[in-house]
């Protein structure tokens, strides 16, 4: 095993392989940022600029999003961060749901990973953190007000209170991409039971020695659950159909 320059360790299994996808990947990226492309050149013709994984992940999000297209309920994000999911999510429905009533609710407590000791081997404590008010800006900025809804919230402990006030939400998708056991078990408690029936759970890392947590946690809280995954995709890794 080898370590990173933060002295995080590098892993022996599926780092393996993910190092090995990304190095070709990372390396046209790091290239494509010295060539001197506008802002507005990016984000006007993203496809020639994005990379290969970036792209596979948000077809996976598509996917996953038409899987659940005539199951009742909305869409939830546990782990915001930059917004990337909740804002793609969000930009789906208003595409493919212009006169419905889903929104997106994305929860996060904003001030980065809390993790185990096991997890710390590959994560930085307090990484992925990222202000609200500037994911809100950014669904403002888009007018999705209306559809993607930001909520601070402490998933290890605040759930059953947000559920008390909003008693009558039920999910059709659930994408879980915390990444820690500390949030990922009380995010399966209590979002779970809502889920409706034919709506679907998505797993980050499930099967990922990067985050163990979260394969522990589907173990103890879904142990007959089937498990499945989509072949060309690569993170998130799995799902999960509520029967």
């Amino acid at each position: 095993m080898s370590t990173n320059n933060e002295g995080h360790v590098y892993g022996e299994l599926e780092s393996l392989r993910h190092d090995a996808l990304r190095k070709p990947y990372k390396e046209g990226m790091e290239k494509i940022m010295g060539m001197g492309y506008s802002m507005d050149d990016v984000l006007q013709h993203f496809p020639a600029f994005v990379g290969h994984f970036s792209i596979a992940r948000m077809l996976q999000m598509h996917e996953y999003f038409k899987m659940t297209l005539d199951v009742a309920g909305h869409i939830a994000e546990v782990g915001v961060y930059k917004g990337a999911g909740s804002i793609l999510f969000g930009k789906l429905v208003r595409l493919f749901e212009p006169n419905g009533m889903t929104q997106v609710h994305g929860f996060d407590w904003f001030k980065g990973m809390e993790l185990t000791e096991q997890e710390k081997r590959f994560v930085k404590e307090g990484s992925y953190q990222e202000p609200k008010d500037r994911v809100e800006q950014l669904v403002k900025a888009q007018q999705l007000e209306g559809i993607v809804r930001i909520h601070e919230l402490d998933a290890t402990k605040d759930f059953p209170a947000f559920f008390a006030k909003y008693d009558h939400l039920q999910f059709k998708l659930v994408f879980l991409d915390a990444g820690s056991y500390m949030v990922t078990k009380p995010s399966i408690e209590a979002l779970w039971p809502r889920i409706t029936p034919g709506g679907i759970m998505v797993l980050d890392q499930f099967n990922h020695e990067m985050s163990p947590g979260e394969t522990k946690a589907v173990k103890e809280l879904l142990p007959n659950a089937k498990i499945k995954t989509l072949p060309w995709g690569w993170m998130p890794t799995a799902y999960i159909v509520k029967e």
